[in-house]
C-alpha cells in the first residue's frame, strides 16, 4: 500500500477508546545508564498541575471526599500494609499517553500515617537492555514500565508490570520478580494480582485490539524492538485466511509504509485459510491463577479482550470488568459496550469474534457501512464454545466507552450491597463521545445520537463511579462531577479519570484518579503531576 493511501487513516488513529491499559505513545528515550549504585530513598514533595475542588463531586447522603495526594504522575494502583501504610503505583512512561521525559518514570511512592511521601522503590530496567533481549527473562531486575498495579500480601507488595510480577519484601527491602517473560509487548498487559485461597490471580490482556495488530502496537514493538510480538491463543485455531494493511510508515524496525498482516502472527505476515495455529498454556486475552512464589501457573479461562478491574465475590465469584474495543484500524468497531463478567473455569469467551457476547458480524459495528467478517472458522468457535452457540454474555453491560476499569465489592457502611460492585470508569477518549459541544461534526458513516445503537451516547460517557447490580445487571452513578464532564473541561476541580478503587483499613473508599489526558495533532498525551488519590468516607 503506498503512503498516501495509509494518510487518510491517521484520523482514526487518534480517535482511541480507552482500552484498560492501554493506549501507547512513543517518546524515544533511550536509557543507556547501565548499572548504578541505588539512590537513597528521598521523599517526595511536588505541586499539584491542576485545581482540586472537592465540592464539585456529587457523593451518596452522609459522605465526604477529600484529596489525601496530590500532584502524582500517572498513579495506577494503591493498596494498604498492616500498618496504616499507604502504597502508590506510578506507572511510569509507555501507557495511557504517557512519555517517560517528561515525568518520573514507573515507581512506588508510600504515603506514611503522617503524611510523609516517599520513594519506595524506582528501578527501571534501562532501555537499551529491554531493546537488546527477546524475552524478559534475560533481562536485569527491576520495572519493566509501564507498571499496572500493586497489591500488598503478607508482609509483601506484588507488582504488575509489563511482562512481569514481582514482590518488594516491606521488612528486608528485597525486590524479586517471580514471573516473567510473559506475552504482553502490545498495547495492553498483564494487570493487578489480587489474592484468594493461598493463590495469587491475575489476568494477561490480549496485546492488541482485535487480534490483527494495528498502529498502536506497531509503537510498542518498534520501541521496545520486538519485532517477534504477536497475540497467543489458548487452544489450537483455524483461521479464515483474513489478512489486514497495518501501517507502518515511521517506524524504524520496518522499511514500508503498511504491511498486509493476519491475526495471531507477527508482523508482516500474511495468513491463509485453513492455516492453524498452535495453542499454548500462558496465553493472551486469559485469566491465571498460580502460588504465592509465581510457580505452578494455571490456565482459569480466555477469549477475552484487555481487564483492569477484577475481584472475588463475598460468594467466591470471580468477577472482571472488561474494556470495549476500540475504533482504531485496521479490524476497529465503534460500538461494543463495557461489559462486566463472571468468569468460569475452561470457558473461551470469543475474542477476537465476539466483543460483550456478540458477533463481530452483526449491524451493530459495522461502522461506516463495514460488516466485518469472522478470523476464526466455524468449526473453530463451536470446538471453543463446546456446542454453544455463543460465548457466555456479560452480567452487566456499562455504557459504550465509558471505559470500564478497576472495581471493588460494595460495602453495607455505604450504603451499597456487599454483592454489588463499584466500578471506576476512566471515561472516553474517542473525541466524536466527548458531546456536540466539544465535536459538532461526527466522522462520515457514523450515526447521529438519536440513531445510535442502543447503550450508546455521545455525552461524555465514563469519568465517574457508577454502582452496578450484578443480578439485574442496572448501573447507576454513584460518585461524579457535578456537570457529568470531567474537571479539566471547565475547570472545576472535580474527578477527572477515575482509574482504579480500594477499601482501606479505615473503612474509606480510596480512587485512584489518573489525572489529565488530552488530545493533540500527536495523538494522545497525559499530563504529568495531575493525579489524586481521593478518599471517600462517612461525615459531612
Amino acid at each position: 500500500m503506498k503512503k498516501s493511501e495509509v494518510s487518510g487513516l491517521k484520523y482514526l488513529f487518534y480517535v482511541l477508546a480507552l482500552p484498560a491499559m492501554l493506549l501507547f505513545s512513543c517518546s524515544g528515550k533511550d536509557d543507556t545508564r547501565g548499572d548504578e549504585e541505588e539512590e537513597a530513598v528521598q521523599e517526595v514533595h511536588q505541586e499539584s498541575r491542576r485545581k482540586i475542588d472537592p465540592s464539585a463531586i456529587v457523593l451518596p447522603a452522609g459522605m465526604k471526599i477529600e484529596a489525601v495526594a496530590e500532584g502524582l504522575s500517572y498513579p495506577v494502583d494503591v493498596t494498604f500494609d498492616d500498618k496504616g501504610n499507604t502504597y502508590i503505583a506510578e506507572a511510569g512512561g509507555h501507557t495511557y499517553g504517557t512519555k517517560p521525559d517528561r515525568a518520573p518514570e514507573a515507581r512506588i511512592l508510600q504515603l506514611l500515617p503522617d503524611g510523609t511521601t516517599k520513594v519506595l522503590y524506582d528501578k527501571v530496567v534501562p532501555m537499551n537492555i529491554i531493546k537488546s533481549k527477546d524475552s524478559s527473562e534475560d533481562m536485569e531486575e527491576g520495572l519493566i514500565p509501564p507498571l499496572t498495579g500493586v497489591t500488598y500480601h503478607d508482609g509483601k507488595l506484588y507488582i504488575s508490570h509489563r511482562t512481569r510480577y514481582s514482590t518488594y519484601d516491606l521488612e528486608s527491602g528485597e525486590f524479586k520478580t517471580i514471573i516473567s517473560g510473559l506475552p504482553s509487548w502490545g498495547e495492553f498487559l498483564n494487570a493487578k494480582p489480587i489474592f484468594n485461597d493461598g493463590k495469587m490471580y491475575f489476568f494477561l490482556s490480549t496485546q492488541g485490539n482485535t487480534g490483527v495488530q494495528e498502529k498502536h502496537w506497531v509503537n510498542v514493538i518498534d520501541t521496545f524492538n520486538k519485532p517477534e510480538a504477536k497475540e497467543i491463543p489458548g487452544e489450537d485455531i483455524t483461521l479464515t485466511g483474513k489478512n489486514f494493511w497495518v501501517p507502518t510508515d515511521k517506524m524504524t524496525i520496518v522499511d514500508a509504509d503498511s504491511m498486509e498482516t493476519g491475526v495471531y502472527v507477527k508482523l508482516g505476515e500474511k495468513t491463509k485459510a485453513g492455516q492453524v495455529i498452535k495453542g499454548q498454556e500462558i496465553c493472551n486475552g486469559a485469566f491465571f491463577s498460580c502460588d504465592l512464589d509465581g510457580k505452578n501457573i494455571k490456565r482459569i479461562a480466555w477469549g477475552l479482550r484487555s481487564s483492569f478491574g477484577y475481584r472475588f465475590s463475598p460468594d467466591g465469584k470471580l468477577i472482571t470488568t472488561m474494556n470495549s474495543a476500540n475504533p482504531m484500524p485496521p479490524r476497529g468497531l465503534y460500538f461494543d459496550y463495557e461489559p462486566v463478567y463472571e468468569i468460569v473455569q475452561g470457558e473461551w469467551y470469543g475474542w477476537p469474534d465476539f466483543f460483550s457476547g456478540i458477533p463481530i458480524t452483526d449491524e451493530r459495528f459495522s461502522g461506516k457501512g463495514k460488516i466485518w467478517d469472522f478470523v476464526l472458522t466455524e468449526e473453530t468457535h463451536r470446538k471453543l464454545l463446546k456446542g454453544k452457540d455463543k460465548p457466555r454474555q456479560p452480567v452487566a453491560l456499562l455504557p459504550v466507552h465509558s471505559a470500564a476499569q478497576g472495581m471493588v465489592f460494595g460495602n453495607s457502611a455505604f450504603g451499597v450491597p456487599e454483592q454489588d460492585i463499584l466500578v471506576a470508569e476512566f471515561g472516553t477518549i474517542v473525541p466524536e463521545f466527548k458531546g456536540k459541544e466539544y465535536h459538532p461534526k461526527l466522522p462520515k458513516g457514523m450515526p447521529e445520537e438519536e440513531n445510535a445503537p442502543p447503550g450508546v451516547k455521545y455525552n461524555w460517557p465514563g469519568f465517574k463511579v457508577q454502582q452496578v447490580n450484578l443480578k439485574t445487571g442496572e448501573a447507576k452513578d454513584f460518585i461524579y462531577n457535578k456537570n457529568n464532564l470531567p474537571a479539566s473541561v471547565k475547570g472545576t476541580g472535580g474527578l477527572e479519570r477515575p482509574l482504579q478503587m480500594e477499601w482501606g483499613k479505615d473503612g474509606a473508599l480510596y480512587i485512584v484518579d489518573f489525572g489529565v489526558v488530552e488530545f493533540d495533532d500527536n495523538g494522545m498525551n497525559a499530563m504529568p503531576f495531575t493525579g489524586v488519590l481521593w478518599k471517600v468516607s462517612k461525615g459531612k
